[in-house]
């Protein structure tokens, strides 16, 4: 057991030898840095990549058939999701409904849905509250970032229509850059009916990894409900495969960072061993003032761990840094504040390991030195 008094003369040995403190130290910031820098970068590719992926194109296991939205087939379509043993919506792109900025006359993307698409396409809501179907005045909508940037917006139900004041009843993170609008189905087809040029999108999923089935039980269900589909129902998601590539990058990645930190181990081993003769009779005199091998093992092995724990300190440190000017410049969106902890906590692990298994060898060398060798002195 680390008591107080060892745990002192650990500190106070570390600082009186500062250079070899820093040269133990600098042979593991190299390995613990690209460990922590790996794992910093799998976080973030994860809020770069695998976000805005299944915010555009859905959860694992998301599948899509589409038709043209005629009224037989927006009918048909709702019965499909109501049906649906999982999480199912319906999306009308094309609409002919305009959404402008009134200030710059801007037209924006507009998307309307019904069923549980944030169930499928998670968005945050970031301000305000998710739209619904319920009757209002005035549309109620959603808007992503890049349109609530544009100012008061206004709709055009049909071409050549006045033009309505809309109510923007939340601000989402769609994962567009594009400034877009969503729009309960309903309130649009209460206003300006069903338009057989659009193109609906039966989007639904399942927690089953059966894609097979997930397909089969998609195209059945249209038949089932006469919904004709224009071809097979295809999977629209990429979250598995990017999923796997990053997992694969991420692995080779820490299979190069444990070659280099096993060479800050090698360091660590080195220098314990080089200094063990030079402390040959201070362990020995320990030894005969009543330590026991045990207390001079921990010893040994108390400064090793405090010496990675510099080593990981200051990597973790660095890569804090590298994060916070580097990340914002290539990656729009994400904060240098989003540091992911548990990176530093993996270096401080990773730090603390490598100097246990550094110290392991003098530590036990130095608890088996004779108490004879004091008399040296």
């Amino acid at each position: 057991m680390l008591s107080a008094p060892l745990l002192g003369s650990a500190l106070q040995n570390i600082r009186s030898k500062v250079g070899r403190t820093a040269l133990s130290c600098l042979s593991l910031v190299l390995g613990v840095l690209s460990i922590v820098i790996v794992e910093v970068a799998s976080s973030t590719a994860a809020q770069i990549v695998l976000q805005p992926a299944v915010l555009q194109q859905g959860r694992s296991n998301t599948w899509e058939v589409t038709a043209q939205a005629t009224p037989q087939a927006l009918q048909a379509a709702d019965s499909v999701i109501r049906w649906w043993p999982g999480d199912a919506a319906l999306l009308v792109m094309d609409q002919p409904a305009m959404v402008h900025a009134s200030d710059t006359g801007q037209h924006i993307q507009v998307n309307t849905y019904t069923g549980h698409l944030r169930a499928i396409r998670p968005f945050p809501v970031l301000q305000g509250e998710w739209p619904t179907d319920r009757s209002s005045l005035t549309p109620a909508l959603a808007v992503n970032q890049a349109a609530s940037a544009l100012g008061e917006l206004r709709v055009q139900l049909t071409p050549g229509s006045q033009s309505l004041p809309v109510d923007v009843s939340a601000v989402v993170d769609d994962g567009s850059s594009t400034p877009q609008v969503w729009i309960p189905l309903q309130q649009l087809r209460t206003r300006a009916g069903a338009e057989s040029e659009a193109t609906i999108h039966v989007i639904a999923r399942l927690d089953d990894s059966r894609a097979v089935s997930i397909q089969s039980h998609l195209s059945g269900a249209a038949d089932a409900f006469g919904l004709k589909v224009n071809g097979e129902p295809q999977r629209v998601d990429t979250v598995d495969e990017l999923a796997a590539t990053l997992d694969t990058m991420r692995t080779t990645f820490l299979i190069v960072g444990g070659v280099t930190l096993l060479v800050g181990v090698i360091g660590i081993l080195n220098i314990g061993l080089a200094t063990l003769s030079e402390r040959s009779e201070e362990f020995a005199l320990r030894r005969s003032l009543g330590a026991s091998r045990g207390d001079i093992a921990v010893l040994v092995l108390a400064e090793s761990i405090m010496i990675g724990l510099l080593g990981a300190t200051a990597a973790s440190g660095f890569s804090w840094a590298l994060f916070t000017v580097v990340v914002p410049l290539m990656a729009d969106g994400v904060q240098p504040d989003a540091f992911p902890l548990q990176a530093c906590i993996v270096g401080l692990a990773v730090g603390a390991g490598a100097g246990l298994l550094g110290g392991a060898i003098p530590a036990l060398r130095a608890s088996r030195l004779p108490i004879a060798v004091v008399m040296r002195a």
